[in-house]
Order: structure tokens, then C-alpha cells, then sequence
């Protein structure tokens, strides 16, 4: 591919991003995302056949990015402790939503994922195949290593989803959280003091709920 198209492609992706975190897959155009790359719609079906097909390639190309920049492991291996993996994955995972360098929350390109969460493209399902559901496999397998051999499946999933769940609230409630709580510092600023709640909290769910079900506790906290 030559210097100027590589730019133009380039170009568009860039106001795809924007133009689909602010509007969504269904409302945005391809006039608009034209406009705001100042190159023809013919472009865009080019680069990209169409609509879906830029869209897709956003929605890709934001996740690789973000899975690269921070691999939900942070470097430990399966032999590390099950608490300090876990903490490695929430800790990816909320500054790839929510730092600058990642997603950057309410105010980046985070919106496009909650956007597409709240309202699914047709592109969802092979993104989740892809991206979204091995790393959900990864922390259901931690969360099955805390609770023990005696809990259900099931469970474990509903813990791994709630752990998923306390991050994900940040980068949609920001403005609510703003009016909730005035005093407090925006979310993207205190990222680690993010990362420890949600890590001890969680493993304090856990070890309830090991204990309910009478199987071998949480193991101890390193």
C-alpha cells in the first residue's frame, strides 16, 4: 500500500473512532466520518467496504491495541498465586479502559465499547469470539482457583462477571459519579486506589461465598 493511501486509511480510522465513541454504530454516517477525515465516501468503501466494515475494523483495531498495551497476565505466568493473578488482570483491565494510554474512560474511546455494549453492532459477536472471550475464560479459571474444587461453574462465572462489572461501572457513570460524589477525584487519576477496591472486595465476596458452600476458602492474601 502506498504512503498516501496508507494516510488516508489512517485518516479515517481515526475519525471513525470519534465519530462512532460520541454516536454510536447506528446513528453515525459515513458522510460524517468523511467530513471529519476530509476524504470522499468513496474512500471509506475503498478502505473498507462500507459501514460495517470500517467499523469492525475500529472495533479491532481499539481492542488489539488495548490487549497489547496491557496484556491482562502484566507478565506473571500460571504458576503465580491465584490472588496476584487476579489482581494483574483487574489491574490491565481497568487502565486499559481507563488510562490515558488505554481507552481513557468516559471521555475516550472507552465510549465506543460501552456503546457497543449498551447497544450491540452486528460486529459484536465476532469480536467477543475473538477478543473478549478468552480472557473471560482466563479469569473465570482464576476465579474457580480461589473458590475451590466444591463451586459450581456457574458461580464462578457470576463472580468473574462481577468483578468485570465494578470496573466497567467507571468508565459509563462518570458524569453520575461526578454528582454523586463531588469531592473526589476524576477515576482516571486514582487508577491504583480503582484497582485495590475492587481487589479486595472481591476476594472478600469470595471467601464468603467459599465459606457458604462449605469448600476450601480463599487462599490466603500474599
Amino acid at each position: 500500500m502506498s504512503e498516501a493511501l496508507s494516510g488516508t486509511r489512517e485518516r479515517i480510522l481515526t475519525a471513525a473512532a470519534e465519530i462512532f465513541g460520541v454516536r454510536g454504530y447506528r446513528a453515525a454516517t459515513t458522510r460524517q466520518i468523511a467530513e471529519k477525515a476530509g476524504v470522499n465516501v468513496a474512500a471509506i468503501n475503498y478502505h473498507f467496504k462500507g459501514k460495517l466494515g470500517l467499523y469492525t475494523e475500529v472495533l479491532e483495531t481499539l481492542l488489539r491495541e488495548g490487549f497489547d498495551r496491557y496484556p491482562a497476565a502484566m507478565g506473571l505466568g500460571p504458576e503465580a498465586p491465584a490472588t496476584q493473578r487476579l489482581e494483574a488482570f483487574v489491574r490491565s483491565f481497568c487502565y486499559r479502559l481507563l488510562g490515558p494510554e488505554g481507552w481513557g474512560g468516559y471521555h475516550g474511546k472507552a465510549r465506543l465499547i460501552v456503546k457497543e455494549m449498551a447497544d450491540p453492532s452486528p460486529a459484536l459477536a465476532e469480536v467477543v469470539a475473538r477478543h473478549i472471550q478468552p480472557h473471560k475464560q482466563m479469569l473465570v479459571g482464576i476465579v474457580q482457583e480461589l473458590l475451590g474444587p466444591g463451586v459450581a461453574p456457574r458461580t464462578a462465572v457470576a463472580c468473574a462477571l462481577s468483578i468485570v462489572g465494578q470496573c466497567i461501572y467507571y468508565a459509563m457513570a462518570e458524569p453520575l459519579l461526578t454528582l454523586l460524589v463531588p469531592d473526589q477525584q476524576r477515576v482516571e487519576a486514582r487508577i491504583e486506589e480503582l484497582v485495590d477496591h475492587v481487589v479486595v472486595f472481591s476476594l472478600g465476596g469470595m471467601e464468603k461465598i467459599a465459606d457458604s458452600s462449605s469448600v476450601k476458602p480463599v487462599e490466603e492474601r500474599a
